[in-house]
Order: structure tokens, then C-alpha cells, then sequence
């Protein structure tokens, strides 16, 4: 019996990841995601329902919104289909995908379209089963294990067993560095007959230097507060704002920064409240705190008075997305040459944060300073090839990037199909 691998989106794309595998007839569907576009926001289920009238099992590898920002949409295609996740990754996922919403609709509030979209996700919750690491899901002859994948908190990367011991191993996003909030990824201890492999940063030669990284946003927060400016750091609600939280109140215990007092908005606010719940463990403290709510003040008057009060504003989107807080507290800082702006990771080519940094002519419009130091939550190309060397694959394939023209042979791309 043939085995396929199609990716009906994020295969040469980072956005609307969504992967079929057809392994000894079982149809197992990995992630159901979103693109950070309004034009062609979700994957082409049409494609899909082509390919797989019925599928056996979805999985969602983390609560990250191109990874599973459109499940609500794909389980109303398939209402009978389970779907699995980690425990952290279940408690998470309520949160990221109902923001999503919200955040596509923001121009039309209170649309029947939004609302439907309410309802199916909450029809969608009431199909996710949720798992630990390692334990077995079965299907037939197939099983489904569940390894942590880093990268964020409950990730995980998918190992199917199948025939006579073989694996196919999806990573997911995957790290294999430790970070504040979760270790690193762990891999099987088999061969993989085929590993589907990120490739986020796989085509760039650069190495990630995090504690050099880490000191550097520390030292930009420290002038920038010395001479009487505001810092607003625009973070990924989930992992990327945790990490720099904890980073911040590291840094004034150990003196890399005077005691400030910041402020997390936006819906790093209510992820923040999920994490210290799932790990037991404090985020806010005396000087790091979420954001107060203003009775009867415009969003925007609401973020004047949060930067006279704070002096360091960590908020979402992380890539300056229009309407959201960050761009907001961006807009009020543009024109203040003693404040700072400091990016800290992906910027989707749509997004504001992605222009502001590419346009002369839009950079030239902000006073204010711009950095951009990169804690990334993914591998870089040396462990990307760390984990090929670990796994030894019969067959590889990469997803989830953009690989150059000369670079394109072993990586998948939209709706085509592998055979392994």
C-alpha cells in the first residue's frame, strides 16, 4: 500500500500549516493553521476534502495561530473526526484561536460570520481529546506518539508507527534549546522512514547566540530608560512575551537593569495568566504586571495612560499588526527620540512590523529607536541538521519556510505530493 505526505498548506510557505499523511490507509491530518493575511487566510480545504473525505485523526501540534488558527473550520468539515492534542496545547488553544477571530473580523465586529465562527470552535473543543507525551493513539495497525517539541509550551512533533516498525517523524516547530518556560525537544529513538522537518531558518547561515541576544535587549532597555524614554517590546502572545517577562524581572535581580515597572498587554496578558497556572510558577510580580483596564477610555487613551504609568510596555502583536495594541503604542511613541522600540523575532512580510523595518521612507517617519534582537524559539540550520543526523531518515522533507530556487529539491511544497 502506497504512503503519501501532501501538504495542503505551509509547505514552501510559513502560515496555514496543514499537512495530510495517508499511512497504511489511515488518513491523519497535522495542524489546521492560518496565514498572516486577510487575502487567503486558511488552507484550501476544498483541495483537502478532495484528497480525504473522511480523515481517522486530526492532530494539532501547538496553539500557535498559522499552526492551528482555522481547526474550528476544518473539524466542521469533519465532525466526526477526533482531535488530539497535549494537555497545555488543549488549555491554550481556546484562547489563540478565539483572538484569531476576533482579530479577523476587527474592522466588522459583531458580524454573523464571527459569531458562526464562535459557534464552530465551540463545537470544535468539544471533539479535542487531550494527551500526554508519549502516550500511544491508536488507529488500526497505525499509532500516533506525541514527543515535546520545545519551541513552546505543550508543543509537540508527531511520530506515526506503521507496518513493521517504521516511523514517519513531523517535527513541527521544534527547538532543541532550552528556554525559561519549557526544555528542549526530545526525538524517538528509531530510524524515520520519512521525516517532515521546518525549515524556518534552515536556508540561513546564521547561528542563534540567545544569552548574547538576551544581553543586548537588556542593554537597549537599560539606555533607554537612563535617558527618559519609554521601551515598548511587541512579543508573540504565546512563548516569545513569557520568555522576555521572565528575562526582564532576570535582569533587574541580577542589575543588568534598574527596577522598572512593566506593563503586558493585549493577549500576552491572558496567555501570561495561562502559563503561571500550567507551570506553578510567577510571571507578574511588584514591577512586572498586566495591564489595568480603563472604564470609559478610547483604546488609544487607554495606552497614553499605560505609558505615563509603565516604563517598558511588552504587548501584542509582536509584528506590529494594524489595530492591535503594539500598534497603537508604536503610532505614540513614533515621534519620541528618547524612547525605544525593540522587535525580538519573525516578521511576516504582511505585517507593519515587517514594512517599518524594510521602508526607508516609513522608518524615516519614527524618531524613536528601533532595534531588532532575535530570541528565536525555533533551531537554527546547525540543529535543524542535528536532528537529520540523529533520526537518519530514509527520505526528507522540509516544510514550513521559503527555500531559495537552488535549495528547492528536498522541500514540499503546496498540494504536492510525496510518496514514501
Amino acid at each position: 500500500m502506497e504512503n503519501l505526505f501532501i501538504p495542503v498548506g505551509g509547505g514552501n510557505e510559513i502560515g496555514a500549516s496543514c499537512y495530510l499523511y495517508i499511512v497504511s490507509g489511515k488518513r491523519i491530518l497535522v495542524d489546521s493553521g492560518i496565514r498572516f493575511s486577510n487575502r487567503e487566510p486558511y488552507p484550501d480545504f476544498d483541495f483537502l476534502k478532495a484528497l480525504a473525505p473522511e480523515l481517522d485523526a486530526v492532530v494539532i501540534t501547538h496553539a500557535h495561530v498559522d499552526h492551528c488558527g482555522s481547526v474550528h473550520l476544518l473539524s466542521s468539515l469533519y465532525p466526526d473526526t477526533p482531535i488530539y492534542t497535549t494537555h497545555e496545547t488543549a488549555q491554550l488553544l481556546a484562547l489563540m484561536v478565539e483572538d484569531a477571530i476576533k482579530v479577523r473580523h476587527i474592522t466588522d465586529r459583531n458580524s454573523n460570520e464571527e459569531w458562526k465562527e464562535y459557534r464552530l470552535l465551540d463545537e470544535a473543543l468539544s471533539r479535542v481529546e487531550r494527551r500526554e507525551f508519549y502516550d500511544r493513539i491508536t488507529l488500526g495497525d497505525v499509532e500516533i506518539v506525541l514527543y515535546p517539541a520545545g519551541h513552546v509550551l505543550g508543543a509537540s512533533s508527531v511520530a506515526i508507527y506503521y507496518g513493521d516498525g517504521s516511523m514517519v517523524f513531523h517535527s513541527g516547530d521544534i527547538s532543541l534549546s532550552f528556554q525559561r518556560t519549557v526544555g528542549s525537544a526530545e526525538l524517538p529513538p528509531e530510524k524515520a522512514s520519512l521525516l517532515t522537518l521546518e525549515s524556518t531558518y534552515y536556508y540561513s547561515d546564521r547561528r542563534f547566540k540567545r544569552g548574547e541576544d538576551e544581553r543586548e535587549l537588556l542593554e537597549t532597555v537599560r539606555k533607554t530608560v537612563e535617558r527618559g524614554g519609554k521601551v515598548l517590546i511587541p512579543a508573540f502572545a504565546l512563548g516569545r512575551a513569557q520568555e522576555i517577562l521572565l528575562l526582564l524581572s532576570e535582569g533587574m535581580r541580577n542589575g543588568a537593569i534598574p527596577p522598572i515597572t512593566v506593563y503586558v498587554d493585549g493577549l500576552a496578558r491572558d496567555v501570561s495568566t495561562i502559563y503561571e497556572n500550567l507551570l506553578n510558577r510567577n510571571l507578574f510580580n511588584y514591577y512586572v504586571q498586566p495591564a489595568p483596564s480603563y472604564q470609559g477610555l478610547s483604546f488609544e487613551e487607554a495606552c497614553r495612560e499605560n505609558l505615563r504609568e509603565a516604563d517598558c510596555i511588552l504587548s501584542t502583536s509582536g509584528m506590529l499588526v494594524e489595530g492591535t495594541p503594539s500598534y497603537i503604542y508604536s503610532k505614540l511613541l513614533a515621534k519620541d527620540s528618547r524612547s525605544s522600540i525593540i522587535f525580538s523575532g519573525y516578521m511576516a512580510e504582511e505585517s507593519f512590523g515587517y514594512r517599518l523595518l524594510s521602508s526607508r521612507e516609513l522608518l524615516s517617519a519614527f524618531r524613536c529607536q528601533i532595534e531588532k534582537h532575535h530570541l528565536s524559539a525555533h533551531s537554527d540550520r546547525r540543529e535543524l541538521e542535528e536532528i537529520l543526523d540523529t533520526l537518519t531518515p530514509e527520505k526528507t522533507v522540509f516544510v514550513h519556510g521559503y527555500p531559495p530556487p537552488e535549495k528547492q529539491k528536498n522541500h514540499a511544497f503546496n498540494r504536492e505530493v510525496v510518496r514514501f
